[in-house]
């Protein structure tokens, strides 16, 4: 494949899956300027790398799989906040779970989502955020089905717990 192909693939496939990919990089990390530059760096890195396209067997997944990475290197990078056990949390009021914005939704959500294991949320923001299918989310974390479907649904019941707690 001649490498204006090999672009033209990527940006294809990328177009194709723009709602999606800025979603999840939005929601992952926190920030529609991120997530913006994420992209554009995503794409940039795929078409300087084409010996890795050609050989992939499933570009939509590896673009998830490469930006999934990609989001938690920055991420890690960030500094650390500190971590807060749930016990000693305030509790969220209920006008807290109505977000007047993206920057209090992504808040809420990151907040709940950083309280469960890291392969469950993985799991959620790729279903819910990424608009992916279980099969799908397999492919891209290169995982069983069946445990990307447990990952899901036992993240949703902790989930689910935290709140009906606060509440």
């Amino acid at each position: 494949m001649k490498q204006n192909e090999i672009q033209k693939l990527i940006a294809d496939t990328m177009e194709a899956e723009k709602k999606a990919l800025f979603c999840y990089a939005c929601y992952h990390l926190g920030s529609a300027e991120e997530a913006e530059d994420m992209l554009q760096d995503l794409f940039i890195t795929l078409c300087k790398t084409p010996g890795i396209v050609e050989s992939t067997k499933n570009l939509k997944s590896y673009i998830f799989r490469s930006l999934s990475n990609n989001c938690n290197t920055l991420k890690r990078r960030r500094p650390q906040l500190g971590f807060v056990d749930l016990e000693s949390r305030e509790v969220v009021e209920k006008a807290d779970l109505q977000p007047r914005d993206f920057e209090q939704e992504y808040a809420l959500i990151n907040s709940l989502l950083n309280s469960i294991p890291h392969e469950q949320s993985e799991a959620i923001r790729l279903h819910i955020h990424g608009e992916k299918t279980f099969r799908e989310i397999a492919e891209i974390l290169e995982i069983p089905e069946a445990s990307v479907k447990s990952r899901y649904r036992y993240g949703i019941e902790k989930l689910r717990k935290l709140i009906e707690k606060e509440n």
